[in-house]
């Protein structure tokens, strides 16, 4: 019998018959979480309380960087992409809110709050499709934040070491996490794990002791290892936390 990670009803009382893509499929995500319920997966599609959608913002981000990648790599590129909230400048690679959502108070902050949703959205979707564990107590944290917008979570952006984009053609047509012997170390030493989307590191605590216990350790790790994808953890609080158009490429 199948149960939801998410509500953790089981089918005798909420339907599995919609397909949950663990990566939105505006971002071309394929794989499918088969234990995410139909009210569940409608949430993350859908807005609430006059906020855009989960999925919404999640593609807002990414198909930028998405976009930039595929002209970095001398693929065809859709110029004429568009964006509900952003104007996208492609000559200089820069994005600017639309003048309609600058006058709105902690606009940033609210789409920054989104997209952290949405990245833990993807990992325990993604943990469950591969591991089928995300129902452990553990994760209840992540339900409670991405599923209710219960409490807050942090992310981090992993800005690169070098100016340079490491990146797989497959991962940009098909994004997707892999869960490694290091990844399994590192969340049993440190409690984070760091999955790349659209030539982006991004680190996610999995759990919420991680800021008070794990943090600074994990830091002094990035340091001493000389991690070569970066050493330095980037707060997303604001959506314009997280590079999307890598402007890091231009710091040297």
């Amino acid at each position: 019998m199948k149960t939801c990670i998410w509500c953790c009803k089981n089918e005798s009382s909420v339907r599995f018959t919609r397909q949950a893509h663990t990566f939105p499929r505006s971002l071309e995500g394929q794989n499918i979480c088969e234990n995410v319920c139909d009210s569940c997966n409608l949430y993350f599609g859908s807005p609430q309380a006059k906020s855009p959608a989960v999925e919404v913002v999640l593609k807002e981000a990414f198909n930028i960087s998405k976009f930039i990648l595929l002209e970095h790599i001398k693929q065809n590129v859709n110029k004429r992409y568009k964006s509900e909230y952003f104007n996208f400048n492609w000559k200089n690679k820069t994005i600017q809110l639309k003048p309609r959502y600058k006058l709105e108070r902690n606009f940033q902050e609210r789409l920054g709050r989104l997209l952290r949703r949405g990245i833990y959205k993807i990992f325990l979707e993604e943990r469950e499709r591969q591991k089928g564990d995300a129902l452990l107590e553990r994760y209840n944290f992540i339900r409670q934040f991405a599923r209710y917008d219960l409490n807050d979570c942090s992310v981090y952006y992993l800005k690169p070491r070098y100016p340079a984009l490491f990146v797989s053609q497959p991962d940009i047509k098909n994004p997707t996490i892999r869960f490694t012997e290091i990844s399994d170390k590192e969340d049993v030493e440190f409690r984070i794990f760091q999955y790349q989307i659209m030539g982006l590191s991004i680190c996610i605590p999995t759990s919420n002791l991680f800021h008070n216990y794990y943090l600074r350790e994990y830091t002094k790790h990035l340091i001493s290892t000389y991690y070569p994808f970066g050493i330095t953890l980037i707060p997303i609080i604001k959506f314009n936390d997280l590079d999307i158009t890598f402007q890091f490429l231009k710091t040297r």
